[in-house]
């Protein structure tokens, strides 16, 4: 692994972190080996998930999420306001957003209109040649 990025480090960190207290638990309380044996076992998956991540750019890729917004007020409290009202409609879901879908979303009242979209996991296919 050449070349890993900041967050991959980071995650390797913890994971590292994490499996270090766990074998200190072995030693400290051996009748526990066999639980947190299992526990390291369920470690490697993890780790081989972190690397698999790192070094697999269609996986990154589709997580990508992309958001485009276009607000239009008759002043800065207005747009704020409408700021607001987009992010309360885009919070539900960013909770649990699926890949592959498009998120639309529009209002427009006496404060101004806004327009967004956003779109879960399509990144990857558009940046295919």
């Amino acid at each position: 692994m050449e070349h890993v990025d900041d967050l991959t480090r980071q995650k390797i960190r913890e994971w590292q972190m994490r499996r270090l207290d766990i074998k200190d638990q072995m030693a400290a309380n051996p009748e526990r080996v066999l639980e947190l044996s299992q526990v390291l076992d369920q470690m490697e998956e993890e780790h081989e998930r972190i690397l698999e991540e790192a070094t697999s750019p269609v996986a990154m890729k589709a997580d990508a999420v992309a958001l485009e917004l276009q607000v239009s007020a008759r002043s800065v409290r207005d747009l704020r306001k409408l700021l607001e009202l987009a992010l309360h409609e885009l919070d539900g879901v960013l909770d649990a957003p699926q890949a592959g879908v498009s998120y639309p979303g529009d209002m427009a009242g006496s404060l101004g209109a806004y327009r967004f979209e956003l779109v879960v996991g399509q990144a990857a296919e558009s940046d295919k040649p």
